[in-house]
């Protein structure tokens, strides 16, 4: 007997914890959706430098409170080339869409990088379905999908941004995602 497909995936932990918990009907829809904050977490700590993240805070943090706000614009096309490939470039890219009114607020930093991790997830999701297409047949792999979906539209974005960005202490509540007790089985 196997451990099932999950197993022999060439993908990071956190996604392969995603992987197993939606491709198992047994875990409910909230064990997923806490299983995708640490894989899209995990993945931000592997693409993004600190020194990129604490760059793009700074030069937000430094607006909010200044009474008579700068263009950030400028100062945020230069950090390109510090943004690498990947989740960078995609949160600059999306930082560029924000309206003139709005581009020096620490919120709309946060909405723009909330937006970028929905769709790392999307592309989590998507990576997890290729692979378990390949490996067990394509029943299973669409439904790995829709479940990982279903639990990616609730997942907390916007606290796990804030977290990353360290733009507010208080971390998201989680829960556990192993079970450690006896008593923490299956609910009834």
């Amino acid at each position: 007997m196997s451990d099932g497909p999950h197993r022999s995936l060439p993908m990071r932990a956190g996604w392969k914890r995603v992987a197993e918990r939606a491709g198992n009907v047994a875990y409910p829809m909230d064990e997923i959706t806490a299983a995708i904050g640490p894989a899209v977490a995990q993945d931000c700590r592997q693409e993004l430098s600190p020194d990129f993240l604490q760059s793009i805070c700074a030069i937000y943090t430094e607006q909010d409170g200044s009474l008579f706000k700068d263009d950030v614009r400028p100062q945020i096309e230069a950090l390109r080339d510090a943004a690498g490939y990947g989740i960078g470039r995609a949160l600059l890219n999306n930082v560029a869409r924000i309206s003139p009114a709005e581009a020096s607020k620490v919120e709309a930093l946060v909405a723009a990088f909330a937006a970028t991790l929905k769709d790392r997830a999307a592309r989590g999701a998507r990576q997890v379905e290729e692979h378990l297409l390949r490996k067990s047949g394509v029943p299973r792999a669409l439904n790995t999908r829709a479940r990982i979906d279903l639990a990616s539209a609730n997942a907390p974005y916007e606290a796990l941004a804030r977290e990353l960005l360290k733009v507010k202490t208080r971390a998201p509540n989680r829960s556990a995602l192993k079970k450690q007790d006896l008593d923490d089985g299956v609910p009834l």
